[in-house]
């Protein structure tokens, strides 16, 4: 019954007495085996015993998957001939579809040369190819079907038959994935054609110790010489030795050549080959949008990464480094900025496979450290011929100009670079010698700093680097622990009661020392003003700081006094308290502390001083005039000629009034305050100048009967243009001043200092139907003055500043193009300052916004705050939304 119920199913014909002698030969055992393990066996017991009966039989291409079939339909036909109950049961566990767990066991039972059918052998194929992408997935713990969007996007490459093609690409670029795409291609031209080459993955370093088609021998037997050919991918050639590689490329050629239909796939490194021009062909990287997409998949949503670096952006072009980051991201123990990201992904790639020996040799790390520090120094590798070759051993280096090498990724020699300065092989300070060595080295110093063996070492590094600017410092912290807590959490270690004062001390006094004037305002009173005696008391978490009244000869350190808490000031005669709470996470807690600090109160800095340039200059100027205008008083949007005699009387009425009092404050109905002697140099100012007017830097409003409300009702056009021109062109006077004056100490690590000194320029637009409505736009420019002459607008109305550093023209309307134009002129200044050896840390821009400086009490100095407040958010040294000037 079984017999005839099988017999029935099959559009082929076997000896069917053999079949049921075959039947006879199972066992109750073999019976009960699930059917994946079984069925093989079982079938290539069957095809055995009909082979042997029939020529005609063993002579099919497709036996053994014939064989296979009419065991799978045993099964349901034993279950057929049993009872209702019965059926049921074995019907549901027997019910088998075509398996390829049991067709990749029935070749490796019947080892080369298989006779199954290209549909069985395509199942297997595939199933060995979605494990060995599995395996290569493992690491970032996601699984094929969450990036297929990805794979399908994979480009795979025309390899011709007869020909053999190497597939280029450096670390992490994905040539492992793209010749696996054109492997699966290969299976399902196999699927889906007649006589189609089989397909063939061979892994270069299995390949050691046996020939090219002694390995395809193994895979296929011997029926792809005879005319049906083979598509070989040969994966990983840079993992061997050049040599071997060198020799498997000239076997892929002879393969090629002495058999018909026979194409090859090689994957390797760019230099450790050498293929013909013709049978070159360079992996693809992915779009930027693509690489963030990717991102986004791995980490399971889209991540914010718009601060990167271009660097950053590059690095996560390699599909290897996109997967890692997003997998990164996506956990709780995801890096916290993107130096932390640098260093993680660098060691998770450093802890895999054959680039574990990048820091486990000794010769190797060392090579690869001073490649590192000669490319940050001169841009050259430096190195000897036969470290050259060590170098090239490793699949994190690439081949660079004239037989140099370099590393294929920037955060690799960042990373080395990295391990260089915690060796003491490059001086700490030489990172922040100047603004084109902070620029080389910044990203492997906020990689030392996160990667730094203990607080002794964290210490040094920050002390040295705070002393030699305290700007470039603040970037590096902000960079490689802005992403830490404020706090820390059970699982935090605890403070050292032993180290935490003398370390808090220190951070203090470091960042006092090095930013001196600039310190009066933004840190604590006492340790400003000279030798402090610091009060910490630590107790697992939290820490109690308090400052000694008392004026010692030197800093010291002792435990809080009992009593002393920021909720009782003057519980305790002789000591101020400062802080009581829990310490920042991590190991540079005092740092990362006093730098927030420091940002908390620069907004308040910059708006509040209105003396931060030069006694007689733009922040001067500004600051006198409007205290005239108070005293006469007009308004914020008045910019005519005040009397100079009127003035001095109410100043001098003013100032009796506060019975002289030069520390004494005023106001005149608004939020400003000026003090008594802003009021007595005004006086002495008039005076000594023997002024009829006081006048305003910026001209006077001329419509004198305004259709409107509002305050660019006021002017013109070509007087807006004109107040704008002058009200930019004063600001990057006032910028300059403030640099000069206040923040000397920060000095080239202001990002706007690498445009120093700049000029500006200005597009105004007066079209109605702008996004802006009825206000006037103005897209604003900073470039270098060196750059002005090339860059000033041509044509047209020009109305350039007095000082001739801002140049302003009318935009008849908001061109499509503008963005365009604007972002070529960007390209322009970064390929200037590229040229001359400095980057920004903020990078080229512009702004576009409603131009109503007009309404501002010191319009050219309140610009100049903005700028500078730009620069400090950029380094890390300024926090909150932006400066109102009073």
């Amino acid at each position: 019954m079984v017999g005839r119920r099988v017999r029935k199913r099959v559009d082929f014909s076997c000896r069917w007495g053999s079949y049921r002698k075959w039947l006879k030969t199972i066992t109750a055992e073999e019976l009960a085996t699930p059917v994946e393990k079984i069925h093989g066996p079982l079938a290539k017991r069957l095809d055995e015993a009909l082979s042997a009966e029939s020529e005609d039989w063993a002579s099919a291409d497709d036996h053994l998957s014939r064989s296979l079939r009419l065991v799978e339909l045993t099964y349901p036909a034993i279950a057929a001939t049993l009872g209702a109950g019965d059926l049921a049961d074995l019907s549901e566990s027997w019910a088998q579809q075509r398996s390829a767990d049991v067709r990749s066991l029935l070749l490796q039972l019947v080892a080369p040369g298989a006779a199954l059918s290209s549909d069985d052998l395509g199942m297997v194929l595939l199933q060995r190819s979605e494990a060995r992408r599995a395996v290569r997935l493992q690491v970032f713990e996601v699984n094929e079907t969450v990036l297929v969007s990805y794979f399908e996007r994979i480009e795979v490459p025309a390899v011709p038959v007869g020909r053999v093609v190497v597939l280029l690409g450096d670390f992490g670029s994905g040539k492992s994935e793209t010749a696996e795409a054109w492997h699966r291609a290969a299976i399902k031209n196999l699927v889906e054609g007649v006589d189609a080459p089989f397909p063939v993955w061979l892994s270069a370093r299995d390949l050691l110790g046996q020939t090219l088609e002694g390995a395809v021998e193994q895979q296929l037997g011997s029926t792809w010489r005879h005319g049906r050919g083979a598509s070989i991918a040969i994966d990983g050639l840079d993992e061997t030795d050049p040599a071997t590689g060198q020799a498997l490329l000239e076997a892929s050629r002879a393969l090629s050549r002495a058999y018909a239909n026979v194409r090859l796939l090689l994957t390797a490194r760019p230099g450790i080959l050498s293929p013909t021009p013709r049978e070159e062909v360079s992996v693809g990287l992915l779009a930027e949008n693509d690489a963030l997409e990717l991102v986004g998949l791995a980490g399971g949503a889209s991540r914010d990464i718009w601060r990167w670096t271009a660097d950053m952006r590059a690095t996560v072009t390699r599909p290897f480094f996109a997967l890692a980051a997003g997998v990164m991201l996506s956990k709780d123990r995801a890096p916290r900025g993107e130096a932390d990201l640098i260093r993680s992904l660098v060691e998770d790639a450093l802890a895999k496979g054959t680039e574990r020996s990048a820091v486990t040799s000794g010769e190797s790390r060392s090579v690869l450290e001073s490649l590192a520090v000669a490319l940050t120094r001169a841009g050259g590798d430096g190195l000897s011929f036969s470290d050259r070759q060590v170098a090239r051993s490793s699949r994190l280096v690439a081949d660079g100009a004239n037989g140099s090498v370099v590393f294929s990724l920037p955060i690799f020699q960042h990373w080395f670079a990295a391990q260089a300065i915690l060796a003491e092989d490059v001086p700490a300070g030489e990172v922040v010698a100047d603004s084109l060595s902070f620029n080389r080295w910044r990203w492997a110093a906020a990689v030392a700093v996160l990667s730094a063996p203990g607080a002794e070492s964290l210490d040094d590094l920050l002390g040295t680097w705070v002393a030699g600017n305290p700007g470039a410092a603040a970037w590096v912290l902000k960079e490689a622990f802005g992403g830490h807590r404020d706090w820390r959490t059970e699982g935090d270690e605890d403070l050292d009661a032993r180290t935490s004062g003398a370390r808090l001390l220190r951070a203090l006094r470091t960042w006092a020392d090095a930013l001196g004037p600039l310190g009066e305002g933004v840190l604590p009173f006492p340790v400003v003003q000279g030798p402090v005696g610091l009060g910490v008391t630590v107790s697992g978490h939290r820490i109690d700081v308090a400052f000694s009244m008392s004026r010692p000869a030197a800093d010291y350190v002792t435990e809080v006094p009992p009593g002393v808490h920021p909720f009782l000031p003057s519980a305790v005669p002789g000591w101020a308290p400062w802080v009581s709470g829990g310490a920042p996470e991590g190991d540079a807690w005092p740092w990362t502390m006093v730098r927030k600090m420091i940002a908390n109160e620069t907004l308040k800095k910059l708006s509040n001083d209105a003396f931060l340039g030069a006694p007689d200059g733009v922040w001067a100027q500004e600051r006198r005039f409007a205290l005239a205008r108070c005293l006469l008083g007009h308004g914020s949007l008045f910019h005519g000629d005040l009397p100079a005699d009127e003035v001095q009387t109410r100043a001098v009425e003013t100032f009796d009034a506060i019975k002289r009092n030069r520390e004494a404050q005023v106001s005149f109905g608004g939020s400003t305050t000026y003090t008594g002697a802003e009021l007595e140099d005004l006086v002495r100012w008039i005076t000594e100048l023997g002024l009829v007017n006081v006048v305003s830097r910026l001209p006077d409003r001329d419509v004198l009967h305004p259709t409107g409300g509002w305050v660019w009702d006021l002017y013109s056009p070509t007087r807006l243009m004109e107040f704008e021109a002058e009200v930019y062109g004063g600001a990057c006077e006032a910028y300059d001043e403030a640099m000069t004056h206040s923040f000397a100490r920060l000095g080239w690590s202001m990002p706007s200092s690498g445009l120093a000194p700049f000029g500006v320029i200005l597009e105004m637009s007066f079209d109605s139907g702008s996004r802006l409505g009825d206000i006037p736009g103005v897209t604003v420019m900073r470039v270098p003055m060196a750059m002005m002459p090339e860059i000033e607008p041509s044509g047209g109305e020009k109305i350039w500043s007095s000082s001739r550093r801002a140049v302003v023209t009318h935009s008849r309307s908001e061109k499509i193009d503008d963005w365009e134009r604007h972002s070529a002129t960007a390209e322009r200044i970064r390929s200037w300052l590229s040229e001359h050896n400095s980057e920004l840390i903020g990078g080229v821009g512009w702004s576009s916004t409603g131009a109503n400086d007009m309404s501002k009490v010191r319009p050219a100095s309140s610009v100049a705050a903005h700028w500078l407040w730009d620069d400090l958010k950029s380094i890390g040294l300024g926090s909150g939304t932006f400066p109102q000037l009073r």
